[in-house]
């Protein structure tokens, strides 16, 4: 985040140093002022015994894991959807409003006022807030190596295997919106499915599991190949760095790898219950299995990671 505000509003702050400090103030006094904020937007931190870090190989889905008790990402989003609630509940009149930005405006006539010309840095004084010249520079050529590095991610053959695969799983879907028919319950918050001349309750539940892990996954298994591959080539630049750890790169190949494996279970419930559909099914197949070989070859050490790690289970 701050190098991205670096990038994004340095220039401006050596253009309009004046204004720019001037909304800088007021930011900071509506943070240290509570008497603007309603009680509920208070910051409120997540509580619990979080294990740390326990968020870095996960696949995101939040409802089906077992962890979210000790995920302080999970925690977090839960105190931003309850805030979003509440949002949606609260009704604020126009009077508030308009009061609200009445005294906004006061405190930037005020914060215009206390500005003093002679704490504005001169034009050739480096504004303290940001690096010097050559950390810049340092900057840039890492995010070279890092955006060089992605790019030989992106072009490796198991990448492409693992794109081309998501696109043929969603265009599966797609050739079949009328017969695969998927129907989001929001009772349950799980995906239904219905197919020509299945009535079977029980069967039809199974097939909708099926689906929405192939749907979870599709998509996903592209990403965590690039990542495990552009952190395998940062660990090969400085070896020694990682020595004696768990690596990046087999964590990643590990959530590949558990999508892998759980991608071809789905597939291959569908294939055995859904006959019309076995000839269509069968590359899926084939492409995962052809998947799983390569993700183990190139990253042995994903088979034995562990996460969490086994001494917080």
């Amino acid at each position: 985040m701050k190098i991205y505000f670096i990038q994004k509003y340095g220039k401006l702050f050596w253009e309009k140093p004046a204004y720019y400090l001037c909304v800088w103030y007021l930011l900071n006094l509506l943070k240290k002022n509570r008497q603007f904020m309603h009680p509920e937007d208070y910051p409120e931190e997540p509580v619990g015994d979080f294990i740390p870090g326990i968020y870095n190989y996960c696949d995101r889905w939040c409802e089906r894991c077992m962890y979210t008790e000790k995920c302080r990402v999970f925690a977090s989003e839960k105190i931003m959807m309850r805030r979003m609630e509440r949002e949606k509940e609260r009704e604020r009149s126009m009077e508030e409003n308009k009061e609200f930005w009445d005294q906004v405006g006061k405190i930037m006539d005020e914060a215009e006022d206390l500005i003093d010309d002679s704490v504005l840095p001169e034009e050739k004084t480096p504004f303290p807030l940001f690096e010097q010249e050559e950390d810049k520079e340092e900057l840039e050529d890492a995010m070279a190596e890092y955006e060089e590095k992605r790019r030989r991610a992106k072009q490796h053959p198991v990448s492409k295997v693992a794109e081309q695969y998501g696109e043929n799983a969603y265009r599966w879907f797609e050739d079949r919106k009328q017969t695969v028919k998927q129907h989001y319950d929001p009772e349950t918050k799980f995906l239904r499915v219905s197919y020509p001349g299945i009535t079977d309750k029980k069967l039809l539940q199974k097939i909708s599991s099926a689906v929405e892990v192939i749907m979870w996954y599709h998509f996903q298994l592209p990403i965590k190949v690039r990542r495990a591959f552009t952190s395998l080539y940062e660990e090969q630049d400085d070896p020694e760095l990682y020595k004696g750890i768990q690596k990046d790169s087999d964590g990643s190949a590990s959530v590949a790898l558990m999508g892998i494996d759980r991608s071809l279970g789905a597939w291959n419930y569908l294939l055995h219950h859904l006959k019309p559909e076995k000839e269509s099914i069968h590359p899926m197949i084939r492409a995962l299995m052809w998947l799983k070989v390569e993700v183990e070859k190139e990253f042995p050490g994903a088979l034995n990671f562990q996460w969490p790690p086994p001494e917080r289970k």
